[in-house]
């Protein structure tokens, strides 16, 4: 029993260290922020459907409270905490949806993930625009009356990559996980 709770904690250890690595990473090589903050959050999903919600959480905490002290960009940050945040909220609410029947229980929990996709989107969206457009652009554009409609809309089509990204990446992962636990 302690050497499955040590290789539970051992394994949250190194997911966190790769997913602050990571995180920085996108800071970093500032071309590919979303990328690598998104491939950093998708850790903290992960963990909570492999090690449960509670472990999930710590690990998400952990995860933010790590990126806070290295990582030098607060948009970053914030961006990992939206991000790993809304799979946290995702995968939480799936595993206490289990006891619906398969067909109602995919679309209940679709529908909550589009709405903390869209509690954490547009607050995001308005208070930090300089996430999505070059500052350059981002002056004039704020001014015109089709910018926040535009990035409202294009939001959607981003939210379904993100996690459709998501599940491919985290099949894949569990499947590695659950090799290296000798298919526990």
């Amino acid at each position: 029993m302690l050497l499955g709770k040590t290789k539970k904690m051992a394994m949250l250890g190194i997911m966190a260290a790769l997913s602050t690595v990571l995180a920085v990473l996108g800071t970093v090589i500032s071309v590919n922020t979303v990328f690598f903050t998104a491939a950093a959050a998708f850790l903290a999903g992960i963990a909570v459907v492999q090690y449960g919600l509670g472990l999930g959480v710590i690990f998400f905490l952990v995860c933010s409270t790590l990126d806070f002290l290295v990582n030098p960009n607060s948009f970053h940050i914030l961006l990992y905490i939206v991000f790993a945040g809304y799979l946290v909220v995702s995968e939480g609410s799936y595993k206490w949806l289990k006891k619906w029947d398969g067909r109602v229980k995919e679309w209940i929990h679709r529908g909550i993930r589009f709405v903390v996709f869209s509690f954490l989107y547009v607050p995001v969206m308005i208070f930090l625009p300089g996430l999505f457009v070059a500052e350059t652009a981002l002056e004039q554009w704020m001014e015109a009356d089709w910018f926040f409609p535009v990035l409202l809309t294009a939001g959607i089509p981003f939210w379904i990559l993100f996690d459709i990204s998501y599940f491919i990446v985290k099949k894949e992962v569990i499947k590695i996980l659950r090799t290296v636990n000798g298919g526990n």
